[in-house]
């Protein structure tokens, strides 16, 4: 099954953001050094930029999954309310959870592979660690220490499990607020890490030969090569600060 520790690129994936990464290189070159040479040398970076890409994308992959799994615990409560066994459930979680988000949803495909190896008697609980581990979420992991608990001690077993999602839909509902009250700075950081590049485009379209003296020997390649670093680094640190902003 799928790890979430990491991001795994499709193939059509990997063409989208080698043509994103090809397009801004070019870019890169053209602006700064003015040489189709210069995009050579810049290619080796082509792996931190898929390494970016693959945080962003990693995030949002464990956004969908955790509101996903808040949806199960919710649908398994309703139905171990309804007189479902733990494991009958499940199965009505999967139908429901397919209903909401398609057949290729992440948590249907988890739940597909619960119930084929439940009809292995392989036992829950061992099903439910795994996913644990591999999901790398918090929220499921707390999840599988009460659903343990409540299995094993008995007691108020349906309130629990939805005392459990309630708290986790609480957490997810925060999240989004915060990101809903971030997306304007989050714009405006977009904006300013391109307005470099569009005043350089602008210059260089209405201005020919306004950075001549920058383009084709050595002191003009180190002061654009300083600028560029001083420009990566902006752009590092503001996307640093918005995801500790998140995490927070």
């Amino acid at each position: 099954m799928r790890d979430y520790h990491g991001y795994h690129y499709s193939m059509q994936e990997h063409v989208l953001y080698f043509s994103e990464a090809t397009l801004l290189i070019l870019l890169i070159s053209y602006l700064f050094y003015h040489s189709l040479f210069a995009a050579v040398l810049i290619v080796p970076f082509y792996p931190v930029f898929l390494k970016i890409k693959e945080q962003q994308l990693l995030r949002q992959q464990k956004q969908e999954l955790c509101q996903q799994f808040k949806e199960t615990i919710f649908s398994v409560a309703a139905a171990l309310n309804a007189g479902y066994s733990v494991e009958n459930a499940w199965r009505e979680a999967k139908t429901e959870i397919e209903q909401m988000y398609g057949k290729n949803a992440l948590m249907v495909q988890e739940l597909q592979h619960i119930l084929a190896h439940l009809s292995m008697n392989v036992p829950l609980e061992e099903l439910l660690y795994d996913f644990a581990k591999r999901s790398d979420l918090e929220d499921v992991s707390s999840f599988c220490q009460v659903f343990f608990f409540a299995k094993r001690s008995g007691g108020d077993f349906i309130g629990i499990i939805r005392a459990t999602a309630e708290r986790i839909g609480q957490k997810i509902e925060l999240q989004h607020q915060l990101e809903t009250d971030l997306a304007a700075r989050r714009l405006e950081s977009r904006i300013m890490n391109v307005v470099p590049l569009v005043i350089l485009l602008y210059l260089k379209l209405t201005s020919p030969g306004y950075f001549d003296l920058l383009y084709g020997n050595f002191s003009g390649i180190c002061i654009m090569s300083v600028c560029l670093i001083i420009y990566l680094a902006a752009y590092a640190l503001s996307e640093r600060m918005l995801q500790q902003i998140l995490t927070i």
